[in-house]
């Protein structure tokens, strides 16, 4: 537990501040509170006034393990030991998760560590529409998952900043289970923005997909039903694969022929409606398509082409 005590401010600015710095430490509700005595604080945040700083330094002379921040007459914080750097959001959650006098609580429950494991509890979790989770990456949250209401809330960086990290850093991701009010106490009156819409920018971004590709050699796809649209926005080859993927099971190589893709854009695809849990592997991959060329099956594909070229040149 971090416990702030403010100083020089009134009741209404102290109760700002300390839901500020619950915001953005991501710490469970109640492991930020407010102190009333010196003695039993983990840090000390002053207003700026000469007299409050000189205050101050005598403090931590007193007591060198005591952290002391400086709020300007703007709301900003800086260090009390003379920096002038300001803290964003990012540098005060994590100080106050690593504060010395703080207290962990109760260990947070690992639901999924790695690419791997994320992957496979999302395709598990989203089509259930339960629970609520935090993704992160070291000491530091980055996510919170609203699975009942297919949801996210950014918790530091923009939308744009966030996918790119979340793309490089796949492997060394992880998922904590969040109960309700948790999660509640966590996103407070941060924005929330569709889940399924930001899991499909990180997959076809990431590069992390080596072993579902190498599943991908030797097995089809079948898309399970419609992406959410937002997802797919103007991406014109995007629904064409929906298209043909709906009605049947087709391999990387039969998809890349069929609507003269390359091949790497049909597999980010695939990686994205995959990971949404819109895409199922069917492990046993079709012949190829020289080898139907002769079956009764062959007709059927046909038409389906002649059908989504038909369609593209009244569009």
């Amino acid at each position: 537990m971090a416990r702030v005590l403010v100083v020089g401010t009134d009741l209404q600015g102290e109760q700002a501040l300390l839901q500020r710095l619950r915001l953005a430490s991501a710490l469970p509700e109640g492991q930020v509170c407010r102190s009333q005595d010196l003695d039993d604080c983990d840090l000390l945040v002053i207003r700026d006034t000469p007299a409050l700083r000189n205050a101050a330094l005598r403090m931590r002379q007193q007591r060198p393990r005591l952290h002391c921040w400086i709020e300007d007459t703007g709301g900003q914080l800086r260090e009390g030991h003379g920096c002038q750097d300001v803290l964003d959001d990012g540098a005060i959650g994590r100080a106050l998760r690593g504060m010395q006098g703080s207290s962990p609580g109760p260990a947070p429950i690992r639901l999924a560590d790695g690419a791997h494991a994320i992957t496979r509890l999302l395709r598990e979790r989203l089509p259930l529409r339960q629970g609520h989770a935090l993704l992160g990456e070291g000491d530091q949250p980055l996510l919170l998952l609203d699975l009942q209401q297919d949801q996210a809330v950014l918790l530091e960086e923009s939308a744009s900043a966030l996918v790119e990290r979340l793309a490089q850093g796949f492997e060394h991701l992880y998922l904590d289970a969040l109960t309700a009010t948790q999660y509640q106490a966590l996103a407070g009156n941060r924005a929330r923005q569709p889940l399924r819409p930001l899991l499909w920018q990180w997959a076809q971004r990431s590069r992390h997909w080596q072993a579902l590709d190498e599943r991908l050699r030797s097995a089809a796809v079948k898309l399970l039903r419609w992406p959410d649209f937002r997802v797919l926005g103007h991406d014109h080859d995007g629904f064409r694969l929906c298209s043909l993927l709906l009605k049947r099971a087709c391999t990387v190589e039969e998809c890349a022929t069929l609507l003269e893709l390359p091949p790497a854009a049909v597999r980010d695809f695939i990686h994205a409606a995959y990971l949404c849990g819109y895409a199922q592997v069917v492990n046993t991959a079709p012949a190829p398509l020289a080898a139907r060329a002769g079956s009764p099956d062959h007709g059927l594909l046909a038409r389906l082409w002649r059908s989504l070229r038909g369609s593209e040149r009244h569009a």
